[in-house]
């Protein structure tokens, strides 16, 4: 966020580069960034005269000096955005069989050698009436000159996903904006549940705003009924159902898993790490450490290890241990062809009640 924030600042001080390179994983703060360019460069009534949209997996470097070189139209400005740049990846083309007479990527390279030292050429000495904006979402080569010169002649701002606390107060803000309030271990839910991409962030704020209508407040369960479910969460239910010895439960919630066209062998595999889980955090509990010092220890968030504690209270060590070596045998089982999955579940479950 720092990047964009101080991108914004120079922006605010009339400081605008002749050429920039928004390159990184945040697509989001790279839009928002164009978005500010066109807003302060370009009055409402010329923009549709001063404004190129380009696809640089298609258009020619050529074609892209040529719009940047043309005058404006009733603005002083004009401004140049091309989209997927390919011109910055340090990554080649594969090669073609042997015996082709000439490589693709060999006639791809001879011809783009002329245009890029055109391009090169032409940030030696951009046209100070535009604006190019070069962007791209892959990982970029800074060894590479076009980079070098990009840096030189004007800004290469790397846009990558905010941590987890940058974007609980994001959304916070978001919120705020939209006359709402929303509890901060709420936005912690959205961002656990979709991710740290602030476009999906975004999509699914937006579609809380309008579920909760005239309400003020966001709550979590608003967010619980509005995001899709993890399968984490589903994994959570079906240990604990089996800590509450409920076995419908505890076999509806792997078939809802399985329904979602998640693999047996996935399943498996995390059931057996939450029930590695409930061993550690017994243990670490057992010694005195508390829900803090276990997320740290763990290398899990504050409330997942204090919903781990919880369930830990269901089961004694040597349930947790027993539950363990039969998950190994059941593994060893359904991969051999010995035994099938949803059978080998009904016996864990039926092993557990009667434990």
């Amino acid at each position: 966020m720092q990047a964009y924030i101080n991108f914004l600042k120079k922006l605010e001080q009339g400081q605008v580069a002749p050429v920039y390179l928004f390159y990184g994983e945040e697509d989001y703060l790279r839009r928002q960034a164009v978005s500010e360019l066109t807003r302060r460069l370009l009055p409402e009534e010329a923009a549709q005269f001063n404004y190129d949209l380009l696809d640089g997996e298609e258009a020619s470097l050529e074609q892209v000096i040529s719009l940047a070189q043309a005058p404006p139209f009733l603005s002083s400005r004009r401004l140049v955005v091309v989209r997927h740049a390919p011109y910055f990846s340090g990554r080649g083309k594969k090669a073609p069989d042997a015996g082709a007479d000439v490589l693709p990527e060999e006639e791809a390279k001879e011809k783009a050698a002329p245009e890029e030292k055109a391009f090169l050429a032409y940030l030696q000495n951009p046209a100070p009436t535009a604006c190019l904006v070069l962007e791209t979402g892959h990982p970029v080569d800074q060894r590479k000159k076009i980079f070098k010169a990009v840096q030189k002649a004007g800004q290469a701002i790397e846009f990558a996903h905010l941590r987890n606390a940058d974007l609980n107060r994001w959304l916070l803000k978001q919120v705020a904006r939209a006359g709402k309030k929303m509890a901060p271990a709420a936005a912690d839910l959205i961002i656990n549940r979709v991710g740290q991409s602030m476009t999906l962030l975004n999509n699914e704020l937006q579609k809380l705003i309008a579920y909760t209508g005239e309400s003020g407040i966001i709550t979590r369960e608003d967010v619980l009924q509005t995001t899709p479910r993890l399968v984490e969460e589903n994994i959570f239910a079906v240990v604990d159902a089996l800590g509450e010895r409920r076995a419908k439960r505890a076999l509806a919630g792997i078939r809802d898993l399985l329904a979602a066209g998640e693999p047996p062998p996935v399943i498996l595999a995390m059931v057996a790490r939450q029930f590695r889980l409930l061993l550690q955090v017994k243990e670490l509990a057992a010694a005195g450490a508390q829900a803090a010092e276990i997320s740290k220890q763990l290398g899990i968030p504050p409330f997942v290890a204090r919903k781990i504690i919880a369930q830990s209270a269901n089961f004694s060590f040597g349930q947790i241990e027993q539950t363990l070596e039969q998950l190994l045998e059941f593994d060893v089982a359904i991969k051999s062809g010995k035994q099938e999955f949803y059978p080998a579940v009904e016996k864990l479950v039926l092993s557990l009640l009667a434990g």
